[in-house]
């Protein structure tokens, strides 16, 4: 019993032991410090590609969305986001759930929720397993206001099928192009966007968009004549230019002329144009730069007598020495669109005439020309909206190379005998030249170009005059109606909201 004793007394009077046991009294909130540090630590580092994962998601789910349309797909898009961003087992993570609705209260707008559990690293050995993560993330397009000009090929060679074979390109477009109207349907959210339509082969008719001062009176025409050596003899029909006023019966055929009200001709509906002179250039004869300036996009016949800016009137009955002429459809200025029925049968009619060659350059020139909104009809193209910017957009669409036959009766009045167009090379490099010239014009004065090369080979030519190589699209006709939604898509522009 006294040995007991004296045992205790010596452990309790012995102080060598202290240190170890304050050490011992330290290490557990130590351990809580560092396993803290560690589990918070992966903590905010799931949360963060959490978050990162649910905000790609909505993002990819509102662009992939027709208008405000709300499908299965749009969903499925957006999971499959999520899954790729935040693949199974990061972070060790369980009981992962994403969830995505539209907002009832605005269409335009997506809703998400992303949550996770996340184990600890050190925690768990105080009673402290799992870590709830839960994250929100919304996004909205806001398509603002779009002007959309869709410049689009009515060549001859849009009557075939493309290679694939099937229906032909040109229904093939008439059908594809609702994609754009589809994709930029966002009227009940206060955008407003217009579609305007220009239609072009060799050249353009656009006449209705125009005034009275902005058509000549009188022009020169190819006429063919008799020419004889002064005796009279050794007589031949040759070629060559003449003004022509009023209907002359010798040649049997017949001109718009100055005794016509020139309404009558801009109101027919087949009031296709001669190109005028460069900006600068004198008006007889008339010369056609290989390159564009913006003075040829947007300055405009002051009065009936400002001839050099004036355009000639296109009229294949009382021209001679063509090979083939040809109008096609009436182009459509910037307007909107109640319904999707009402902007197809409107492509439907600015596509009707398909035929003749492919003058891009003619195209582009008059695309920028109906968008701009400082030149002819500035009056009626704000650069805002109450405030809010207005984006133009040119979508370029064709099938085929440049193809300017030297007796083809076009905007630039047949070239064989009047030789309008001027510059460096072949007749097709001038005028693939002013197609670049127009592009890089267009571009500078704000404008968005998309190209489209449908069921083309060389696509060299007009890959270039689209904004950026994510701006132009290979087509084999199948896809028409994709890419038409793709480009929609693209114009409007995404945010997060959240």
């Amino acid at each position: 019993m006294k040995t007991l004793r004296r045992i205790i007394t010596f452990w309790l009077d012995d102080e060598s032991g202290n240190v170890l046991m304050f050490y011992a009294g330290a290490l557990v909130p130590l351990l809580l410090m560092i396993g803290g540090a560690v589990d918070i630590a992966n903590y905010y580092s799931a949360r963060a590609k959490l978050q990162n994962a649910c905000d790609a998601a909505v993002l990819a789910g509102r662009q992939s969305m027709e208008g405000n349309a709300w499908t299965g797909a749009v969903e499925v898009e957006a999971d499959k986001f999520f899954d790729f961003n935040f693949p199974a087992g990061t972070n060790h993570a369980t009981d992962l759930d994403f969830d995505i609705e539209q907002n009832e209260d605005d269409r335009a707008e997506l809703l998400g929720e992303a949550s996770a559990i996340i184990p600890t690293i050190v925690m768990h050995m105080f009673g402290f397993n799992t870590m709830d993560v839960a994250v929100n993330c919304n996004a909205k397009r806001d398509l603002g206001h779009n002007d959309v000009l869709l410049v689009l090929d009515t060549t001859g060679s849009m009557a075939y099928a493309p290679s694939i074979g099937g229906a032909s390109k040109i229904s093939r477009l008439r059908t594809g192009a609702a994609g754009i109207f589809r994709a930029l349907d966002d009227s009940e959210n206060g955008s407003v966007t217009r579609f305007g339509i220009v239609s072009y082969s060799h050249t353009v008719n656009v006449g209705r968009s125009l005034a009275a001062n902005d058509i000549l009176d009188s022009q020169e025409y190819v006429s063919r004549y008799q020419s004889c050596n002064s005796k009279g003899k050794n007589c031949k029909w040759v070629y060559g230019t003449k003004t022509t006023l009023v209907k002359n019966s010798s040649w049997g055929k017949s001109s718009w002329s100055l005794t016509q009200n020139k309404d009558a001709f801009r109101t027919s509906g087949s009031a296709c144009i001669e190109e005028r002179p460069s900006v600068g250039n004198a008006f007889s004869p008339i010369e056609i730069d290989d390159t564009i300036k913006r003075a040829d996009i947007d300055n405009r016949s002051a009065d009936s007598a400002d001839n050099a800016l004036q355009f000639g009137r296109y009229d294949p009955d009382v021209q001679e020495g063509e090979s083939q002429d040809g109008c096609p459809g009436e182009s459509i200025r910037l307007t909107s669109y109640a319904s999707e029925t009402a902007f197809k049968n409107a492509v439907n009619s600015a596509t009707a005439n398909v035929t003749g060659g492919t003058y891009h350059d003619v195209g582009i020139l008059w695309g920028a020309r109906f968008l701009s909104s400082s030149g002819f009809f500035s009056a009626d193209n704000p650069t805002e909206i109450d405030g809010v910017p207005v984006n133009k957009h040119i979508v370029f669409m064709t099938d085929g190379e440049l193809d300017t036959g030297s007796t083809l009766y076009s905007a630039h009045g047949v070239e064989t005998y009047q030789d309008r167009t001027k510059g460096t090379g072949s007749q097709n490099t001038q005028h693939i030249n002013r197609f670049w010239a127009a592009c890089s014009v267009a571009k500078s004065m704000g404008m968005t170009i998309w190209v489209v090369a449908l069921d083309v080979t060389d696509t060299e030519d007009v890959a270039d005059c689209a904004t950026s190589p994510g701006h132009f699209y290979t087509s084999d006709g199948s896809d028409l109606e994709e890419i038409f939604e793709d480009i929609g898509q693209g114009i409007g522009n995404l945010r997060l909201t959240r």
